[in-house]
Formats: structure tokens, sequence, C-alpha cells
């Protein structure tokens, strides 16, 4: 083959690549760069965290959907998009909006990755309502969004604690399928930075979609938002085999029943929320 075959040879597989390349990205609901996001991810969390699951994922490959998840790591967020597109449907990659802190949303190096995630930056006094309005647009429009309701990272790693009452308020005004998803073996603690780098065996609970539909004709506010984000934790729990943890500190076993303490009313849904 002479050298100008070759180069040109070359030059078509060149074509040929970037021609896949921009019809997978065109076919999918994501730009460029999330999809290169996504090549590396399944990459280095395969090899790093030797990734395992219970079942496919079951997250819809094009219709909205809240996915709620327990919190003990920065990662976290990434093991919850791995093999998210090995769902139903036709195999869609997807970009998941998780609401993630304010200060960690501006953080230079970061802040390209998570504006390409399409993350929602979140105030932690819990006084503004616009993430969450802007996380039930996002569900309006078919998009998927992903939250951990506890609302910081369990350093401890023990049980499931109590929700944050905007989650409720987000599952019921949406009205869309809420899939639980229970992280275990997660390289956690408070550092930020030291779970990337530390290796483990990461397995994955998903569990099938929770029926909020009872609640629906009801206003979402009071003992209402209560029950359902009590509800939503439980099964969380239940996924995982694990206990329910109140803020007080007591333990709910699997095997005691319902606690009889009331559930403390969360500050993150203002007044103007619960409406």
């Amino acid at each position: 083959m002479s050298e100008t075959a070759a180069i040109l040879l070359l030059a078509t597989y060149a074509v040929v690549t970037v021609l896949v390349i921009a019809c997978r990205v065109w076919r999918y609901d994501v730009n460029g760069l999330a999809w290169m996001l996504y090549c590396v991810e399944r990459m280095f969390v395969g090899l790093m965290w030797r990734w395992r699951s219970n079942r496919p994922c079951p997250f819809p490959s094009d219709d909205a959907a809240l996915v709620i998840a327990n919190h003990s790591s920065a990662t976290d967020p990434m093991q919850l998009w791995m093999n998210h597109h090995l769902g139903p449907g036709r195999r869609n990659i997807r970009t998941i909006s998780f609401m993630m802190a304010r200060e960690y949303y501006h953080v230079t190096g970061i802040h390209w990755i998570v504006r390409s995630m399409r993350s929602i930056p979140v105030s932690r006094d819990g006084k503004d309502t616009g993430p969450l309005r802007e996380a039930l647009r996002r569900l309006q429009k078919g998009h998927l969004v992903g939250i951990f309701p506890e609302g910081r990272i369990n350093v401890g790693g023990n049980g499931i604690l109590d929700g944050n009452l905007g989650v409720g308020w987000l599952a019921l005004k949406a009205r869309v399928p809420v899939f639980p998803a229970y992280l275990e073996n997660v390289p956690g603690g408070p550092s930020m930075v030291a779970p990337f780098l530390t290796r483990g065996q990461v397995r994955v609970r998903y569990g099938d979609p929770i029926d909020l539909s009872e609640y629906y004709d009801q206003r979402p506010k009071g003992r209402v938002l209560e029950e359902v984000t009590e509800l939503m934790m439980t099964r969380l729990a239940e996924l995982g085999g694990v206990d329910r943890v109140r803020e007080n500190g007591a333990e709910e076993s699997l095997e005691d029943g319902p606690a009889p303490e009331t559930i403390p009313v969360s500050t993150v849904v203002p007044r103007a929320v619960g409406t």
C-alpha cells in the first residue's frame, strides 16, 4: 500500500469515527462533552470500583423519572449514572440532573463537568425554592432528576437518615415514577477527594418504582409531605436491608414496625413551596 493510500485510509477511519460519535450524540439527549464523560465514567467506575448491580438499570430511556438513593460518598452520582443506558427501551444515554450543594457547583475545575451533567445547585439553608422548581420543570420536560433525600453525606453509613420534605413535594408535584437505589460498599467519608482515589467493590440495588398515586389528590403540605417522604425513606431502607435512623438517634429495625415518634419537619420546603 502506498503512502498516499495509507493516509487516505486513516483519514477515512477518522471521518467515520467522527460521524459515528456525532450520530450518537445527536441520537441521545446529551451534548458531546457529556457523551465523552460517560465513556470515561464507565471505564473508570468499572475498573476502580468493580461496579455490580442486582439487575439491569430500570430507569426509563426516554421518559421522566425521579431517582432517590442513600448518600455516603462524593462518588454516589457516578455510581447511579453507571450503565443507566442498559435499562428498558432504546438504550439511550442520558444525563441525570443531580441536586448538589451550591458551593461545590462553582468549584474551579469541576464546574464545566457539573454544567454538562445539568446539575442543579442548591443552597444548604433550604430557603431558596428555585432549585426545587427547576427540578420540577425538568421532570415535566421528560428528564431524569436525581436526589439524595438525606440531604448530606451519611459519614457513618449506618442506616437511612430522615429525608428532606422537599423530595416528597417534588414527587407529588411531578407525578413521575420514583426509583429507589441503594448504594453499598461505596468508598466514603467526609473527604470530597479521597473516595475517588479509593478502590472498592460497589454494589447497587435497584428497586421497583414507589407508588405514590394515592397521595396525588391531596395537597402536598404538612402531614401528607411527612408521610410521602417517610414512605420513600422506608423503601430505601428496605431495599438496602438496613434500619431507618431517626434524627433523635432512635433506630427503626425492619422487624420493629413504625416508630412512635413524630417525623421532624425539615426546613428544605419553605411555606411558599408547600402549596
